[in-house]
């Protein structure tokens, strides 16, 4: 029983993945096919939310103005202790001159970075 060299190499040789390639450039295609075709198709009114699609779409102008409106109402006291205008003259009179700020806490003051500092030279004698 003698075998060739050349017979046995070309029988554990791998082979060209043909299967794996094929399985790769189909995915491919499929991929763009399915682009292509989300991208041209029509598009639907709405169908996320099919009551909204009869509405006419409101005003900017009036949505500007319901909104400014429900602001003001939270700002005025709709389920505060004191009204915007009446706590602002309450803080306004606990200020003891020009100079004092509003009561409220502010950030601590970072320390200087290294960066600011000018270095030293050495000088060496």
């Amino acid at each position: 029983m003698s075998s060739s060299p050349n017979n046995a190499a070309s029988q554990d040789a791998p082979t060209f993945p043909f299967i794996t390639v094929g399985l790769a450039a189909g995915v491919l295609f499929a991929f763009l096919f399915l682009m292509w075709f989300v991208t041209t198709l029509p598009k639907a009114p709405d169908t996320l939310n099919p009551e909204a699609a009869g509405e006419p779409k409101p005003d900017a102008a009036a949505k500007l103005d319901e909104v400014n409106g429900r602001n003001e109402a939270a700002l005025n006291g709709v389920g505060a202790k004191m009204s915007r205008e009446k706590a602002r003259g309450e803080l306004l009179g606990t200020l003891k001159g020009p100079n004092d700020r509003m009561p409220f806490p502010t950030p601590e003051p970072l320390p200087p970075s290294k960066k600011d500092e000018p270095k030293k030279e050495e000088k060496k004698p």
